[in-house]
């Protein structure tokens, strides 16, 4: 009888052992975290995993079990699937997540990122109750949601007490597949812990012969030599070679030790699936009949469902399995319901040794079988009438492809609706029929692949065209607006309004059949096809059509539709697009109404939209908001954790971008744009959103050629671009930059087209936000011509509408130019109230930058007053805080009109009794006789002011009164 085999596969990993307690130790304290073994097949990877579950089970750990297998279709969150349906609720626990409530598939669910929410949520109140090991094996050949659910689960690991464990061969990696690119990723963004498996050296053997088989030294060497000649250091092959040996007698007990044959007569083949047809072969003819159809059914296989394949009773099923499992082939899954092979590797050796005719005809009757299932699974279904090569396989792929489309795995829903349409041209379906899979492809792959699907959908509407399918013919065109919006392509507004035409053309029974009637009560929901394209409108202009599209909308209720065009998601769309074109037509009330409803419907249905939290950001709290820092702050979090639960991490780099802007954090800025640039791509709006606030920041930190580059990428044409060919948050602000990196040039004549250009822009589009902005550009513009009248008309017009709707930050440079124009003008006082409103909504903003240009300008008025040191305390302040802003042209500007106080400090004359040049002026107007009304309104100061002044003089004189301080200046020639 075969002595138990040593667990070879430990055999020298401590290193790998220790490694893993650590985690499992942080684990167990309430430090998570994820671990990646990985290695090529039958290294040892399982074996080491499990003996880390076997560990965590004996310190009082919940261990879950999830697997990917070969030769079958992978369903949506496959190994995920299988985890959540080895978990038996006990007390104390909580109860499955909803998605994954009904055991063996998905659940209904509203959004992935309600399942991922769900799935999160589950594991921290079950990590609560106690330390949880989570395994998934061989997820090399997991499909991409369940990728997208690791990743997701990955990043909130480090607050539980959870260790997640996954195993993959590490030779299937191409670059090409799903996980490869996965792996670096979960590496940076969990501190997964990788563990390589090198294959097992010739110690490692050594230190097994040596602790289990007790041979005579030089018996032990020839051993060690012999397993690693055939095994090279592969603990499965090192495994089966030990096991051949003993099974052939080679190497036996004797007496209290073992002795070793003759090797050289052994013919131990080299090959894995040649040992084990030769253990196979060892069989009865029963369980050797039974061992391919277990392989055809897959890794694991029912035992009802081989009992009705091979035609066996249960009795003589289970010999077969007990006499398999005896030979180390097959073992018993944990319920006693089903078997399992021993390795992946010896079904993937089995299941070869089937001739193709047979295998066809296996996978045929295993895929009937199924299909007679109460709830059969479409992907196994499918997949064994795929490899059958029988035309059943096409609704059933049709059917796994809604199953994965409704679990929101888009990927796969379009790999098997693929595969569907490559079967049909073997089969006999109807024109109809492949019109709407063409559709159902169109459908899922927009997103990701929009020219793809606008192909499909060309081919989908030439099919509808022929058969007359007024349905499929209208969400087609509808989907193909879509599909045009997403590449950016102007022409989707005509496509998208056509469709949404069309659909609301089609008859009551046409809507029903696709689940677009009327709702529980009786409002219609075909309308609110048009809720996407409200938020295109908004920010493409003219925010009046989006408004009226918009408030048309404001009726029924949203539900869910079979074919995903219409429903939950259109209605926030809708919401989302009326609260952008209420912000830019600067109605700041309405906005937050509409954004509020925006953020219930994306609440009922469990999910959140960073786009749109990213555009309320920049459209309404930046601009409305500005001086409640705290939450501009919360909602930029809210739009990063949208982004981190669905995986787009080159979004979560734009979401901050603008508040840091403000927030003079501009090393982060600088960082996060290039990321966002890099990252974002077929995102118009986006991508342009980065390029505004990296081409200010350029701007503002003297690089002029780098910020015209970000212009003119957007504005190759310049100012006779076309209104509506770019957002609005994009064109309008990057035509503004043009302007003032002209007017910086001082190149007034091209300067005032660019200005031109962004005027006719906002009129066109209808919007307020931008018009104190463009009217303080104006200004400037005067004031470089020469104009201080007009330079004063368009400063006071961007202060009004600044102030209606307030805009703190417009405000904050409104308040600023007026200074810098009153400054100009002697009229010191009304310069004194600007500046220090302009003060005070810098720090309620905390605008660090916007500060220090507005202590510039204060520095400025006191340098006109007379009162150097405190210009000089002012311009120190200016150089603290722009040198670590590197804003070059602000410190050079501090710089000259420093290098002027230096000047006035050897140049000014030298009054008498340390009389001030302004006291000066005041004494000798009191001497002529004005009074201080008269004195004020001379030198543009109030009469408090020149008070001041004359109670300072008379300290200075030592005289008490009006009448002596006039003579004293007559008697020192200063009238």
């Amino acid at each position: 009888m075969s002595p138990t085999l040593p667990s070879l596969p430990l055999v020298g990993r401590a290193r790998e052992l220790a490694a893993l307690h650590e985690r499992l130790d942080a684990a167990i304290a309430g430090q998570g975290s994820l671990v990646l073994i990985g290695g090529e097949a039958g290294i040892g990877k399982t074996a080491l995993a499990e003996a880390l579950c076997r560990e965590a089970t004996e310190r009082g750990a919940l261990v879950l079990v999830g697997r990917c297998y070969d030769l079958s279709e992978t369903p949506p969150y496959g190994p995920w699937v299988e985890l959540f349906g080895r978990y038996r609720q006990i007390e104390g626990i909580p109860p499955l997540p909803a998605a994954f409530a009904q055991r063996g598939t998905v659940g209904e669910v509203t959004s992935q990122a309600a399942l991922f929410q769900q799935v999160l949520d589950f594991f921290a109140t079950l990590a609560a109750a106690r330390p949880v090991l989570l395994l998934l094996d061989d997820l090399h050949w997991a499909d991409a949601s369940s990728l997208d659910l690791l990743r997701f689960v990955a990043r909130h690991l480090a607050t539980l007490p959870l260790l997640l464990v996954v195993t993959y061969r590490s030779e299937e990696l191409t670059r090409r597949h799903l996980l490869s690119p996965l792996l670096p990723a979960l590496v940076r963004e969990a501190a997964a812990e990788r563990v390589d498996l090198r294959p097992l050296d010739d110690a490692a053997i050594r230190a097994l012969v040596a602790n289990r088989y007790r041979l005579a030294v030089p018996d032990a060497e020839r051993l060690v030599a012999f397993v690693q000649g055939r095994a090279e250091g592969n603990a499965l092959f090192a495994s089966e070679v030990l096991r051949s040996l003993v099974e052939t007698d080679t190497l036996r007990p004797s007496g209290d030790g073992w002795a070793l044959g003759d090797l050289r007569r052994v013919a131990v083949p080299p090959l894995l699936r040649q040992v084990i047809d030769a253990r196979i072969a060892r069989l009865d003819a029963a369980a050797q009949r039974l061992l391919p159809i277990a392989a055809g059914v897959g890794q694991e296989a029912p035992l009802a469902v081989l009992g009705a394949l091979a035609a066996m009773d249960e009795e003589a099923l289970l010999g077969c399995v007990e006499a398999a499992a005896g030979a180390n082939v097959l073992a018993e899954t944990a319920d006693g319901l089903g078997v399992r092979f021993a390795h992946a590797l010896i079904r993937e050796a089995v299941y070869e040794g089937i001739s193709p005719a047979r295998r066809r005809l296996l996978h045929r009757r295993i895929g009937e079988l199924l299909a007679e299932e109460p709830q059969p699974d479409p992907d196994a279904v499918a997949m064994h009438f795929q490899r059958a090569a029988d035309g059943r396989a096409v609704p059933w792929l049709i059917r796994a492809g809604e199953r994965a489309q409704f679990a929101f795995a888009s990927a796969t829903a379009a790999e098997r609706y693929e595969t569907a349409l490559a079967l049909l041209d073997a089969t006999n379906v109807t024109l109809s029929e492949r019109g709407w899979l063409h559709y159902r492809i169109a459908r899922v792959r927009r997103t990701t692949a929009p020219r793809k699907a606008i192909e499909c959908l060309d081919e989908a509407l030439r099919i509808a065209a022929e058969v007359g399918d007024r349905a499929l013919a209208a969400l087609s065109r509808y989907s193909r607006g879509l599909c045009l919006c997403y590449q950016e392509n102007e022409a989707y507004r005509h496509e998208m309004i056509a469709g949404c035409d069309a659909l609301e053309a089609l008859s009551a029974e046409e809507q029903e059949r696709i689940g677009l009637g009327p709702d529980e009560h009786g409002l219609p929901t075909i309308t609110n096809a048009r809720g996407f394209l409200v938020t295109q409108l908004a920010t493409a202009g003219p925010i009046a059509e989006a408004l009226a599209m918009g408030e048309a909308l404001l009726v029924g209720k949203p539900r869910f539709t079979p074919l995903g065009e219409v429903g939950w998601l259109n209605y926030g769309d809708r919401d989302a697009g009326l609260g952008d074109a209420y912000a830019l037509s600067g109605c700041v009330a309405e906005a937050h109404a509409a954004y509020e409803r925006e953020r219930a419907c994306f609440r009922e249905v469990g999910r959140q939209s960073g786009n749109h939290t990213i555009i309320e950001l920049l459209l309404l709290w930046l601009p409305y908001h500005a001086d409640h820092p705290e939450h501009l702050e919360r909602l930029v979090e809210e739009a990063a954790d949208s982004y981190r639960r669905t995986g787009y991490d080159q979004y979560e780099a734009l979401a901050s971008l603008p508040v840091l802007m403000v927030a003079g954090r501009w090393a982060e800025v600088q960082g996060r744009a290039d990321a966002a640039r890099r990252g974002i791509q077929g995102q118009q709006l986006f991508r342009g959103i980065a390029t505004v606030v990296l081409s200010g920041l350029q701007r503002a930190q003297g690089a002029p050629g780098a910020a015209w580059s970000s212009v003119r990428e957007y504005l190759p044409s310049g100012p006779v671009t076309v209104p509506g060919t770019l957002a609005l948050p994009v064109g309008p602000p990057l035509l503004r930059e043009g302007a003032a990196l002209l007017l910086d040039a001082d190149d007034l004549d091209t300067g005032m087209e660019w200005l031109e250009a962004h005027d006719r822009w906002l009129v066109w589009a209808g919007a307020t936000l931008g018009l104190s902005e463009s009217h303080a550009l104006w200004s400037r513009y005067q004031r470089q011509s020469g104009d201080r009248v007009q330079a004063r008309v368009h400063a006071e017009r961007a202060l009004a509408h600044a102030n209606e709707p307030r805009q703190p930050l417009a405000l904050l440079a409104a308040h600023r130019l007026l200074g810098e124009i009153s400054t100009e003008a002697g009229r010191y006082e009304e310069a004194t109230h600007h500046l220090d409103a302009s003060l005070a909504l810098a720090a309620a903003c905390a605008a660090p930058f916007e500060r220090a240009l507005t202590v510039l300008a204060a520095a400025q008025l006191h340098l006109a007053t007379d009162a150097p040191a405190e210009a000089r305390t002012l311009l120190d302040e200016v150089r603290a805080i722009c040198t670590p802003l590197g804003a070059k042209p602000t410190i050079a500007r501090a710089d000259a009109l420093m290098a002027k106080l230096n000047a006035m400090r050897t140049t000014a004359p030298a009054y008498p009794a340390g009389l001030s040049a302004r006291e000066v002026e005041v004494l000798r107007l009191v001497a002529a006789g004005l009074t201080n009304p008269q004195v004020a309104a001379h030198l543009f100061l109030s009469p408090r002011t020149v008070g001041q002044h004359l109670r300072s003089i008379y300290t200075k004189l030592g005289v008490p009164s009006r009448a002596a301080a006039s003579r004293w200046a007559a008697e020192h020639d200063l009238t």
